[in-house]
Order: structure tokens, then C-alpha cells, then sequence
């Protein structure tokens, strides 16, 4: 199988002053504790669509990282850093050289599933006093949802609260994709409708 760099699949997003040649950075991380089901899937389907357009892709299984809750102790404003030794510095470093991020979660109970809030909460570790980080600005952040029998409108909120929670690091809004009636691990097979819109989401993020 040809690599994302062969042949028409190349995609140069900007050729800065040194002339080496950038490609687009997605990286999705799903947050979900099944592995492969739904939300997960939803999310590779977007960076599918990415990868297709040339895009250079990465998929991030929050449940396969060590990253723990927020202690609230506050050390990171007195010395500059979090004083958690695990794996979401290098998570963060990921998402700093991203160009685009995918967040995809399942719904419980009207919110983000448990999994994600660990990760989320251990932004306020890289933010200054005046709550800005040195986050490069500009880069588009996309949620991928999917649940059980909830309408689309009931979790409307969910992106809001994410799309703002994402405008702190500088993120702007590359778009919202969700399913309902995904309760089973295979479920969003049943509508490739929504499969064929996020890999179109997917590629809209390469322009």
C-alpha cells in the first residue's frame, strides 16, 4: 500500500523559509474505554478522510495512557510546571504539533465520558495567571460523539463546552460530528451516512 507521501497523495500545507516542506498534522484521541467501538471509530473515519487528502495522521487512545486527575495543588503556577510525573506532557507535545485535533468521546449521562475529564482537567497545569498557554494558536479542533438514544439537540452542549474549553489553548472550531443509537461496539456501521460525513469532516480539515 502506498504511503500518505506517494504519488497525488502528497499534500504540502506551507513551505517555510528553510524549504522544508510541511504536511498537515491530525492527531484524534478517543477517549473511550472499549477499544475499536464506536467513538473510537468515528474518529478514525475523520482522520481517514484526512489521510486520504495527504494528510499525515495519528490516533491516541486515552486509555492506554497513564495521565491522572488534577490535584488542585496548585504547584504549577508557583513553579511553572505540573509536578504529575506521567504521560500528559507528552500527550500535550503531541497536540502542540498537531495542526488539527480530533476528540472523540461516547455520551454518558449527557457529558463526556469519565476518561476524558482527567486529560481536559490537566490543561490548567500549562496555562499562565492569565489563563494563556504557549500553545501554537490557530489549530482546529473537531468533536466526535456518539450514543445511545439521546438526540442530537440534547448534546449540542457537549460541543459547546468542549469548543470553549479548547479556545483557552487557542483552538478553533473544526467542526461536529455525532451518532445516536450506538450502544452495542460495532453499532456506527449501521449508518454509513455518517461514516462517508467524517471522513468528508476529515478532509475539510487539510484546506
Amino acid at each position: 500500500m502506498p504511503g500518505i507521501f506517494s504519488g497525488q497523495n502528497k499534500k504540502k500545507a506551507f513551505i517555510p523559509a528553510s524549504g522544508i516542506s510541511h504536511f498537515m498534522k491530525i492527531l484524534g484521541i478517543a477517549t473511550s474505554p472499549r477499544k475499536g467501538a464506536n467513538s473510537q471509530s468515528l474518529v478514525e473515519h475523520v482522520l481517514a478522510g484526512a489521510k486520504k487528502a495527504g494528510a499525515k495522521t495519528e490516533l491516541v487512545r486515552i486509555c492506554d495512557l497513564d495521565i491522572a486527575p488534577c490535584t488542585g495543588c496548585s504547584t504549577c503556577k508557583e513553579k511553572g510546571e505540573c509536578i504529575i510525573d506521567d504521560d500528559m506532557g507528552n500527550l500535550w507535545e503531541k497536540m502542540a504539533k498537531a495542526d488539527a485535533i480530533v476528540l472523540g468521546s461516547p455520551v454518558y449521562w449527557g457529558r463526556l465520558n469519565a476518561q476524558a475529564y482527567p486529560f481536559i482537567d490537566r490543561f490548567y497545569a500549562y496555562m499562565k495567571p492569565d489563563f494563556s498557554t504557549d500553545m501554537p494558536k490557530g489549530k482546529k479542533i473537531v468533536l466526535a460523539l456518539t450514543c445511545g438514544g439521546m438526540p442530537p439537540e440534547a448534546i449540542a452542549p457537549i460541543n459547546a463546552y468542549v469548543k470553549s474549553t479548547f479556545a483557552f489553548l487557542g483552538c478553533t472550531d473544526g467542526g461536529y460530528i455525532c451518532q445516536n443509537q450506538c450502544l452495542e461496539p460495532r453499532d456506527l456501521t449501521k449508518f454509513p451516512e455518517t461514516i462517508k460525513k467524517a471522513e468528508e469532516l476529515g478532509k475539510s480539515l487539510t484546506k
